[in-house]
């Protein structure tokens, strides 16, 4: 009898079980469609967004035209521009999308040291900022080696400000500028290192 108690109980709880799984499975592609439906989960704009460090000094401010916060990443695998509707990388962490953004970095003064622009940017949760469409990075440091940098596509790690693009650019710099295919270097630093039919034009000073 005790057999018999314990195999009806084993039973219910396999089927309890399975009820389980299959009401998750239901609630997950339920998800999956409203995210399909390329909903963000909230929006806003003219939005100003202020980040400090833990010590209470400023980091970075960005202003933007339109502000998206997205649950999943997007990726669109047949070109690098930034259209969200393509394919859901479910496993990727959340994301943030500014319209016309420009983000002023401050040093570890909190002074101003560096302003980037662009059409679009798109802020990850560990802080990599993807920039789309007429970037532009300017120094507004006066004695910087570096003054600006131009090009198509960049991505900056906002922890350590390393830069890098894939992408034909232009750096300028003092009486001088720079084309190049790719671009690997430090904001923090003022270095860069330009990789591929690097030319470099020198202004003549009278």
């Amino acid at each position: 009898m005790n057999k018999i108690k314990i195999s009806i109980i084993l039973l219910l709880a396999i089927t309890i079980l399975v009820l389980i799984g299959y009401h998750y499975s239901i609630n997950k592609r339920q998800k999956l469609s409203n995210i399909n439906n390329n909903q963000p989960i909230y929006q806003s704009q003219k939005t100003v967004t202020t980040v400090y460090h833990l010590d209470g000094k400023i980091h970075y401010k960005l202003i933007a035209k339109n502000v998206q916060n997205y649950a999943y990443d997007y990726i669109d695998n047949n070109s690098n521009s930034y259209v969200h509707n393509a394919t859901i990388n479910v496993t990727s962490q959340p994301v943030t999308w500014f319209s016309q953004p420009i983000m002023t970095l401050f040093n570890e003064n909190a002074v101003g040291s560096w302003i980037i622009k662009s059409d679009k940017a798109k802020l990850t949760n560990n802080k990599m900022l993807y920039l789309y469409g007429h970037v532009e990075v300017s120094s507004s440091i006066l004695n910087s080696q570096i003054k600006k940098i131009k090009t198509n596509n960049a991505q900056i790690n906002l922890i350590n400000q390393d830069i890098s693009s894939n992408n034909q650019v232009t750096l300028y710099g003092i009486n001088f500028f720079t084309n190049s295919m790719k671009i690997h270097g430090n904001l923090y630093s003022q270095v860069a290192e330009l990789v591929g039919k690097v030319k470099t034009y020198y202004e003549i000073q009278k």
